[in-house]
């Protein structure tokens, strides 16, 4: 089986759970192999950066309205681009990092004209599944894996022109993390919680009781066995009980999420300074602080600290302004992005997985490896000044400035402008970009095939493809209708497949929570009514009401209405009911 379509088939199936019962979606993704890139965590003085790699993940989503207003939608065929999505995936021997770059819609889904509840539910069950599907992809075993994001409010990421669409709603600040915060709710009950820790008071009061005790601690080794995953919030400026107010209601009662950040438990040496204890993301608010903080190094600009996150040499690594990460964090509150009246969420779900009964350690085997390897030069440097010299009996060299020219086979070119996953009709082209393709895992990154998207690019032509995205037009329909074929047909061309050759279609499963009579699962939802003030004399008859009966109202609990006689008197007043006077009831004039 092709690992395009085990990945399509795989992803397939969990979007269908997920989406809206027989709404059809068509999904294009791509993405690039791991390659070699700076590391997220600074190191220390001294030391040598963890070995990073990073792949690239973009997935967009499109519709096809039942009807179409112009001729321009008949000839692009109706085709919108809803939805997209990038996440980088950064690796290292110890750790996995999912991060979610960008997100942004087009507000184009209304053209579905799906119920009120089912409106913003596909855009969210989306996003949430793909997340999901690369955590679960990526796990592996013995290794951490956290997904991050920060949530900033912003009227268009990807879509250039659409924040001019009417249909478009843009979350504020606050909405954007609350929106955040309920996508990866999932992915943190998908595990076991982890276990509290308890201080020394409350470990000898359990000790006391040797039955509690002994059950706690039975538990507590079960809990060690099973996979766990926490979610952290960080609104810088809000205190613990303001930020608690945005993740739901649900996890905080069972402790799955906490106003904290996992920074300590994620860096690879928690002792250092910190400056390497913050991840280095691109386009992050905290990366552009650590930026700003590493000018008041001494060896700034020189040597390795020319790049981001570079090793500091004639300096200790400590900033000047910041001591530490809790003083970092405040002084998060008073930069552009997190003041005059805006709030950034920082966002992340650690996965940890059960500890291992022998714990590896892999600077000991680097270590013994080593000594190994260095001992094994030694001795042969031994044996070979011991032993006499053989005679070296060198090759001849060809010379090439007088005489024959020898004879040289033509060096064929085997590489193509794209790592295009092309469909298993062209198993020559195949075979070539296989051999070329990075193995599947290795001790810095597990890739496996079921991971991968239905077309992968090169780091070059996946920044053309976004390119492309960012130089069309999403303001109108008609206009999105045009950009998003474009787009299709220009990723198509560059990965050698065409437009119709990619993307897979996906028609949803899921029953709908509410139908427009209010019915879900064969119940009637009924709204409560409020009634009105009782009138003397209802109570009586309305209590009057025999076993097994319709509720029925009392006559004095129903209102009717006023006879106007000519007089200017009315009748049913007696009745307890509130009628004009004659002076306030405006009578039609008659004709002469």
């Amino acid at each position: 089986m092709d690992s395009s379509a085990s990945s399509t088939n795989s992803l397939k199936s969990l979007l269908a759970e997920h989406l809206p019962k027989d709404v059809p979606f068509t999904f294009y993704h791509i993405s690039t192999p791991p390659s070699k890139s700076p590391a997220l965590f600074s190191a220390p003085p001294q030391s040598k950066p963890e070995r990073t790699y990073c792949e690239s993940h973009f997935l967009t989503v499109s519709i096809t309205p039942t009807s179409t207003d112009s001729q321009t939608e008949l000839k692009n065929g109706g085709q919108m681009l809803i939805l997209a999505i990038e996440v980088l995936i950064y690796s290292t021997k110890k750790l996995t990092t999912v991060f979610v770059s960008k997100a942004d819609s087009t507000g184009c889904i209304s053209a579905l004209k799906l119920p009120r509840g089912q409106a913003g539910s596909p855009l969210k069950a989306v996003t949430g599944a793909f997340v999901e599907w690369l955590v679960h992809e990526r796990q592996r075993v013995g290794k951490r894996l956290v997904v991050s994001l920060f949530a900033r409010a912003q009227d268009q990421y990807l879509f250039p022109g659409s924040v001019e669409n009417a249909e478009k709603h843009v979350l504020d600040d606050r909405g954007l993390i609350r929106w955040w915060c309920r996508v990866l709710d999932p992915v943190v009950k998908s595990y076991a919680p982890e276990a509290e820790k308890k201080s020394f008071e409350q470990k000898l009061a359990e000790s006391a009781g040797t039955n509690d005790y002994a059950a706690s601690s039975k538990e507590a080794r079960k809990q060690q066995d099973k996979t766990t995953a926490k979610g952290y919030l960080i609104v810088p400026g809000f205190d613990i009980h303001e930020t608690m107010r945005h993740t739901p209601s649900a996890s905080q009662q069972q402790h799955r999420w906490t106003p904290s950040h996992p920074l300590l438990q994620l860096a690879p040496n928690p002792a250092a300074p910190p400056r390497c204890l913050i991840p280095h993301f691109p386009d992050d608010p905290k990366s552009r602080f650590l930026d700003e903080l590493d000018e008041e190094l001494p060896d700034h600009g020189s040597g390795a600290m020319s790049e981001p996150g570079g090793t500091p040499s004639r300096s200790n690594g400590m900033w000047k302004s910041v001591k530490s990460l809790e003083q970092f964090w405040d002084m998060m509150t008073y930069r552009q992005e997190c003041s005059s009246g805006r709030c950034v969420g920082f966002i992340w779900v650690v996965i940890t997985p059960p500890q291992p009964s022998i714990p590896e350690d892999d600077e000991e085997q680097e270590g013994e490896s080593q000594s190994q390897s260095q001992s094994q030069s030694q001795n042969d440097s031994q044996n070979t000044l011991s032993s006499p010299k053989k005679p070296s009996n060198p090759r001849r060299r060809i010379s090439t400035r007088s005489g024959p020219i020898p004879p040289r086979l033509p060096r064929i070119k085997s590489a193509v402008s794209s790592l295009s996953n092309l469909s298993s009709s062209s198993s020559a082209s195949n075979g070539r970009l296989k051999s070329r393709l990075p193995p599947e895992s290795t001790p810095f990154y597990y890739w496996p095939a079921t991971s991968r998207g239905n077309l992968l690019f090169s780091q070059k032509d996946y920044a053309r493809a976004l390119e492309v995205l960012l130089q069309q037009n999403f303001s109108t329909r008609t206009a999105a209708i045009r950009s998003s074929g474009a787009w299709v047909r220009e990723v198509g061309v560059l990965a050698g497949v065409g437009a119709d050759g990619w993307g897979w279609r996906v028609v949803g499963r899921k029953e709908g929570s509410s139908t427009a009579n209010g019915a879900t699962g064969g119940a009637v939802n009924i709204l409560g009514v409020r009634k009105k003030r009782k009138v003397d004399g209802g109570a009586d008859e309305g209590s009057k009401r025999e076993e097994g009966e319709a509720n029925v109202l009392g006559s004095g609990l129903v209102r009717k209405k006023a006879k106007v006689m000519e007089d200017g008197d009315t009748s049913g007043s007696g009745a307890g009911v509130n009628v004009l006077s004659a002076g306030l009831v405006r009578k039609k004039a008659k004709p002469a």
